[in-house]
């Protein structure tokens, strides 16, 4: 019995136990479903006032659909109208041109075609004439073709034929001037030069004993004797007027050299002679000074107010402190010097000047046979052609850099061989001729002094 009662206690706990935990599942059942009400209530509130929003901005959207169409309406209407009073515009300027413009149209046509019966009966008759004349003038041209063919084109070919047979001789005759006359020519002028060379060595030996005021041996009295040296000095400055140019003529030879100079003083001028370098230096603010063997021609110099000393001109390079000249300039004095003389002149010019210093040498231009068979023989001072090709090499040897050998004063064009109006041959032998004979009188060589 006891037992039984037990096992009642243990079953009525059993069920105990099972309707506290079926009254905890619903009790929680009950708090979910209280707690997804709350959320449906909440989202269908959200809802409603989502929705009464929409429908508030449909109606605003209804009410302002609405005011357009009434716009559009009105707008169409007044459109409708402007068409219709556009249409019966139309109407009315179609009409106008049916009744007024197009009979007029049909009277010009009338005239046009009236005008073109006319064109057609009278214009094409006169084109009909004018074609006739122009067919006689092609049948009178072609005649006067086929007598050019027949009588003028061969009077032609014989003086074409005759044109070739004299450039032929024109060839042949520059073949010998080439072959033979020239080189005939060529030797007789370098044995006329030599002899030349010979007598004026012999004479500059003279002159230079005359400058010197030596006593020559000569069979004439002492008073004559002591009267030669005055004599040649006046005789050489009128020879320097006569044969080299006034001063007006020289200065502006020498004002070319004024942009090579224009910043490289001080400048000394060798052998200045009448001074128009220094003359052009001084009145364009250049720093510059002279020297000359002539005490004639110092004198002048210093009159004119130049800075001008009379001595040698080796000595005077000899004296300079070295790299003290901006530029070393010599006008026809080297061909006095003779090789030798020339030769030092270049060395001690080279040693004197600063370092980008200017060394100008101007002389004739022995490449023209003009000149150096002829012309420059005139002055018996002169000792020897100092070609271009050998100053240039000997300024390299002593360290100079050539910038540039300028040819100058070409002889005038009226003295010239070629003529345009020569045969072609005849013309190019002739221009070769005027390039052996007359090239540029003399050259200026220009020299710089490495600034390293």
């Amino acid at each position: 019995m006891r037992t039984g009662l037990e096992n009642a206690q243990a079953a009525i706990d059993v069920l105990g136990r099972d309707a506290q935990s079926e009254a905890r599942a619903r009790l929680e059942l009950q708090q979910h479903l209280e707690a997804r009400l709350e959320g449906l209530r909440v989202h269908s509130d959200t809802r409603q006032d989502q929705f009464t929003a929409e429908v508030s901005d449909l109606r605003a959207a209804l009410v302002e659909a609405r005011r357009d169409l009434a716009t559009a309406e009105q707008r169409l209407a007044s459109q409708d109208e402007d068409i219709s009073v556009s249409l019966r515009a139309v109407q009315a300027e179609a009409e106008r041109l049916r009744d007024v413009r197009l009979p007029e149209l049909q009277d010009r046509l009338v005239e046009v075609q009236a005008d073109l019966d006319v064109l057609r009966d009278e214009r094409v008759r006169r084109v009909e004439g004018d074609l006739s004349v122009l067919q006689s003038g092609l049948s009178a041209a072609l005649g006067e073709v086929e007598t050019v063919r027949d009588k003028r084109l061969p009077q032609v070919e014989q003086s074409v034929e005759r044109l070739h047979a004299d450039s032929q001789s024109v060839l042949a005759l520059a073949e010998e001037l080439r072959d033979s006359r020239l080189p005939a020519l060529s030797g007789r002028v370098d044995a006329l030069i030599g002899a030349l060379h010979e007598e004026l060595t012999a004479c500059s030996g003279l002159l230079d004993r005359l400058i010197a005021e030596e006593p020559l041996h000569v069979d004439a009295s002492a008073e004559v004797e002591s009267e030669l040296p005055a004599a040649m000095r006046r005789a050489f400055a009128a020879f320097t007027d006569t044969f080299r140019g006034d001063r007006a003529e020289i200065r502006d030879r020498v004002a070319e050299y004024l942009p090579l100079l224009q910043d490289a003083g001080p400048v000394l001028d060798l052998g200045c002679g009448r001074g128009e370098l220094l003359e052009v230096l001084r009145d364009h603010g250049i720093e510059s000074r002279g020297v000359d063997s002539d005490a004639a021609m110092v004198q002048a110099c210093r009159r004119l107010g130049l800075a001008v000393e009379q001595a040698e001109a080796l000595a005077e390079l000899r004296a300079v402190p070295p790299q003290s000249l901006g530029a070393v300039t010599a006008v026809h004095l080297v061909e006095h010097l003779g090789s030798a003389g020339w030769m030092v002149l270049v060395d001690l010019a080279a040693r004197s000047l600063r370092p980008a210093g200017l060394l100008l040498i101007e002389c004739p231009n022995p490449e023209s046979l003009r000149v150096g068979a002829n012309l420059f023989w005139v002055d018996p001072t002169h000792r020897v052609p100092v070609h271009p090709d050998a100053l240039g090499f000997v300024a390299r040897a002593v360290g100079l850099q050539v910038v540039e050998v300028r040819r100058l004063r070409p002889f005038p064009s009226e003295q010239r061989l070629a003529d345009p109006h020569q045969p072609e041959p005849v013309r190019v032998l002739a221009e070769r001729l005027d390039a052996w004979l007359s090239g540029p009188r003399d050259f200026l060589l220009i020299a710089r002094k490495p600034t390293e």
